[in-house]
């Protein structure tokens, strides 16, 4: 009886260290999956990591509870934003001047409630792989698509922002914006996955795994790929022939401040350091001169401004777009009504042509969702991420401005990176542009706030995407850079120095029949799809979970 329950003993114990063993071989699994997807984010030369980088997390996730599916899948997540995300810190820092201990524990719940996005997509396919009999190949694409393009995020992060550097990748964007290449991402680590387990465990299961099914995923990708190769030749060649436009840049590399307007000696605000910069910038033969968005120049309230930086232009050949901010005040009490991030332009003739109000507006950092601006929650919500939260109002209509010799498209901000609201802006301006003119989108940013942390390069980059997916050319300027100028095949021809302030000339190719794309034309047409079978598949793990349960009584 002793040997016997010894015995038991000796198995309980090596059943529990085995279970420990197996969950820290899980848990390092899918912390390499999110290691693997940050280093992608953070280094755009291992663009690659991306299309392999969740075989790990797959692996795990086979064979585990629904539960522990949803714990492996968080890790993952944690992993992936605190590696790809670390920079969160230094906005929270730099925003409200807290401490270092404040700015982690802020920083832990933006990463906490972030990596809910890979968790939540991962338990949810596991969740219809079980109980569906569609093919992992469809499941796991438009599970993931669905959580990239409806999660609500602060600061939006897709794999396909990672693949700058991969042009080949990029060019089928132009029918089925960044949504498509994330599913082709997605498929393509299912496809690695499958691949290994081919090779290193049993044949293939039911339930979708047959290599016919590997087969067609891996067809896909090729003709993704292949298609790649043709049209980035074909647009390489077609660019090499187009006119140029010459855009000078500025970057003012100011470190933003919430509050006062500061002054540089020797300037004012009629006549900023910008203005100086500009005046050099036209007399080398600049047609339009951009400047970053920055602190407010006051343009907007105050009329002696006004007539001097139109005084100014109107000595200069250049036209100057640039970025200000509008108050709004009730006209008896003086208390602020509205709160207006808005883009200028105005004419070599010292005309203001018109001005564009910011309409995508960051989510718990310029306006608190589902709440109003005055009520006690949204206070709560500032005194938490400082006046960076002040309620911005929205812009209601997209604009285009006309220069002489070019349309103008303005974004404002993170505005560059939701490719449906970049493609309704190059589709809904169509009728308001000069048919000969060329179209060029301009972004105005202003990264400042992410101190000297990866951010900048992780935001401006991927609005190489939005040049893509229009086949348009873009000009993107940062207020501590660096900037870029991106051709309609993905290319980047210009790159200004980070956190140096400077000015630059550049010539923009452009061409007066290319006015858009398929997916300028449908944005919504590629994810309304992907919405669809996702809530066919819904209905189909539920009826299917519904015959169990009748057959078993």
């Amino acid at each position: 009886m002793h040997k016997n329950t010894v015995h038991l003993e000796y198995l309980i114990s090596k059943a529990s260290i085995n279970s420990l063993l197996n969950l820290v071989q899980s848990l390092l699994l899918a912390m390499i999956s999110g290691s693997l997807l940050a280093l992608s984010f953070l280094n755009h030369d291992f663009f690659y990591c991306a299309w392999f980088g969740l075989v790990p997390l797959l692996w795990v996730v086979e064979n585990t509870s629904l539960a522990r599916t949803y714990f492996i899948g968080l890790i993952a997540g944690l992993t992936l934003f605190v590696t790809g995300a670390y920079w969160v810190i230094d906005f929270i820092e730099i925003s409200k001047d807290y401490g270092v201990h404040a700015g982690f524990f802020l920083a832990g719940i933006y990463w906490l409630y972030s990596a809910q996005s890979i968790a939540l997509a991962i338990l949810i396919f596991k969740w219809l792989n079980q109980h569906t009999n569609i093919t992992a190949f469809i499941v796991l694409p438009v599970v993931f698509v669905v959580f990239t393009s409806t999660f609500p995020m602060l600061f939006p992060m897709r794999l396909s922002d990672t693949q700058v550097n991969f042009h080949i990748a990029l060019q089928g964007i132009e029918f089925v914006g960044a949504s498509g290449l994330d599913a082709i991402i997605i498929l393509s680590n299912l496809i690695v996955y499958r691949m290994i387990a081919f090779v290193f465990s049993s044949p293939f299961k039911t339930h979708g795994n047959s290599i016919s099914h590997l087969l067609c995923a891996t067809i896909i990708l090729v003709i993704w790929l292949t298609y790649g190769s043709v049209a980035y030749s074909s647009w390489q060649a077609n660019i090499k022939t187009w006119e140029t436009f010459k855009v000078g840049l500025i970057q003012i590399n100011e470190t933003p401040r919430l509050g006062n307007t500061v002054q540089y000696p020797g300037y004012s605000l009629a006549y900023p350091p910008e203005m100086d910069m500009t005046e050099r910038l036209n007399s080398v033969g600049a047609e339009l001169i951009i400047w970053p968005e920055a602190q407010s120049k006051h343009y907007l309230n105050d009329p002696n401004i006004q007539r001097a930086y139109q005084q100014t232009i109107s000595r200069l050949d250049s036209h100057l777009l640039f970025q200000d901010m509008e108050h709004i005040n009730d006209a008896i009490t003086g208390d602020q009504l509205h709160q207006y991030n808005s883009a200028v332009l105005i004419n070599n003739e010292g005309q203001q042509v018109d001005r564009y109000e910011k309409m995508k507006r960051i989510p718990f950092g310029e306006y608190t969702p589902l709440l109003e601006n005055d009520s006690l929650a949204s206070q709560w919500i500032e005194s938490l991420f400082g006046e960076f939260t002040s309620g911005l109002s929205q812009g209601t209509a997209q604009k285009i401005f006309t220069h002489p010799n070019m349309n103008i498209i303005p974004l404002i901000c993170y505005e560059t990176t939701f490719p449906h609201f970049v493609a309704n802006a190059v589709n809904t301006t169509l009728s308001q542009r000069i048919p000969s003119n060329g179209t060029m989108l301009v972004g105005l940013s202003n990264d400042g706030w992410f101190g000297s942390s990866h951010l900048p390069y992780q935001h401006i980059m991927p609005s190489v995407l939005r040049a893509v997916e229009n086949r348009l050319p873009l000009v993107h300027v940062a207020n501590n850079g660096p900037s870029i100028v991106a051709t309609p095949d993905g290319n980047i021809i210009f790159t200004s120095d980070f956190q140096q302030a400077a000015g630059y000339i550049v010539d923009v190719p452009y061409s007066k029949t290319t006015q858009g794309s398929f997916y300028s034309r449908h944005p919504s047409l590629f994810t309304n799809t992907i919405f669809i079978v996702f809530a066919f598949m819904l209905m189909s793990s539920v009826k299917q979970r519904f015959n169990l349960k009748l057959k078993s009584q």
